[in-house]
């Protein structure tokens, strides 16, 4: 399954987390009810999950199935 969901698995865990929050808010209709709520939710959601990202990463790590072209110096 390593060849077909690239990333590790706790960012994995973390995108199923963000989509039952968003199924949560969609049942308490949030975002037509609360609007400030909802944007609040999801905003500090997004900010959890790049934070994540980015302190996670480390140099080296696999992120697309091709290897990136290297740039030219030119």
């Amino acid at each position: 399954m390593g060849s077909i969901f690239l990333g590790k698995a706790r960012h994995w865990l973390l995108f199923v987390l963000v989509a039952i929050a968003f199924w949560i808010t969609g049942i308490y209709h949030l975002h037509v009810s609360e609007f400030n709520i909802f944007m609040g939710i999801t905003g500090g959601l997004a900010l959890i999950l790049v934070f994540a990202v980015i302190l996670d990463y480390r140099p080296g790590d696999r992120v697309t199935r091709e290897p990136l072209p290297e740039p030219d110096d030119e």
